[in-house]
């Protein structure tokens, strides 16, 4: 055996004429509280590797302690939300002095912005939150799914607004919005699961490359939550946003990027390139237009505010088929990756 910078080597030995064999380390035995005849799973992983685990998997479960006198003021969302995210099962808060009305209330809204986390104990001094969701119950491409309809909904009912709906039906803009950052807390944290234990990867079914990219797509989505959360106040708090014409740029443009980033999320499914390529020229032809209206916007010496708004709802437009182009590369990317082939040679 020899031992290289923390990694064992071993060499393969031939028994029975036809079959090779390795010692796995004593140390590892132990731990895993295996024993002769014991059963362990062998596992051939996509890179080309071998996963040996114990065929009994313990139970663990990961927890974290936040002493707030340990960090400063005003960090505990933050905390709790990097806890959440890199999939801790218990987190712990306590203060020596006592959790004052105000950590109590970062709580609240910790529990409120997340999913699955609940409080189990909870006294002067310190409180504990539990996770109640199995990661593995939960698919990526369901929490994606539901962060596009948000998305999109948001949109097409802003645009109701402006054809003459009542506004009543972009009032919880604002709820939309944090259903969407929610999705994407649980999917970072559901990633971070699938990369600290293959168990986890094996039970999603997604590799950890590709956990990552859809990981990747969610950042996409929250960035489109965010202009579609701006296009709705600014249709809710202006009034000069009535005086727009659907007909016409830049709101012409929403129902182009509805359409193709439609045809992108779709092709989730059925993985035809040419479907993401041509959705990816649209938009991008959107963006020329876009920049076109822009152009002909700065060219006048008129200064009026409604100009401004106009800018502000062309930017929310632009960026929106600017984040859908990206992940649209990404899927031609995750398509790619699915297609190729590992082609092992001897070094």
């Amino acid at each position: 055996m020899a031992s290289l910078g923390g990694v064992e080597y071993r060499k393969l030995q031939l028994t029975g004429g036809s079959t090779f064999i390795v010692s796995l380390p004593k140390a590892w035995i132990r731990a895993n509280n295996l024993n002769p005849s014991d059963v362990v799973s062998v596992e051939h992983m996509a890179s080309g590797e071998i996963q040996i685990s114990p065929h009994e998997i313990k139970e663990t479960r990961r927890s974290v302690t936040i002493d707030l006198a340990k960090y400063p003021e005003g960090a505990l969302y933050d905390c709790l939300i990097g806890a959440y995210v890199s999939g801790a099962d218990v987190i712990q808060v306590k203060a020596r002095q006592g959790l004052k009305s105000k950590d109590r209330r970062v709580i609240r809204q910790f529990l409120r912005d997340t999913r699955g986390m609940e409080v189990s104990d909870d006294d002067a001094k310190h409180m504990t939150i539990v996770s109640l969701l199995n990661p593995n119950e939960l698919p990526l491409q369901v929490s994606l799914n539901r962060m596009y309809l948000l998305v999109t909904s948001l949109v097409e009912d802003t645009l109701s607004v402006l054809d003459g709906e009542d506004e009543e039906a972009i009032t919880d803009y604002e709820d939309r919005e944090r259903q969407i950052d929610a999705r994407r807390l649980l999917i970072d944290r559901q990633v971070a699961m699938v990369l600290q234990n293959h168990h986890v990867e094996r039970d999603i079914g997604l590799s950890r490359y590709s956990a990552m990219e859809h990981s990747v797509m969610a950042h996409y989505l929250e960035r489109m939550g965010d202009h579609a959360h701006t296009f709705a106040r600014l249709v809710l708090e202006t009034d000069v946003v009535g005086s727009l014409s659907l007909d016409e740029d830049p709101l012409s443009v929403f129902p182009v990027w509805l359409s193709a980033l439609r045809a992108i999320v779709r092709n989730t499914y059925t993985k035809e390139i040419s479907v993401l390529t041509e959705g990816k020229d649209q938009l991008a032809q959107a963006i020329q237009t876009l920049s076109e209206h822009e152009e002909r916007l700065m060219s006048t010496s008129n200064q009026r505010t409604d100009l401004l708004i106009e800018f502000r709802i062309s930017e929310t437009a632009r960026r929106l088929c600017g984040y859908s182009i990206d992940m649209t590369e990404t899927l031609i990317n995750m398509l790619l990756a699915g297609r190729t082939e590992m082609d092992f040679k001897e070094a």
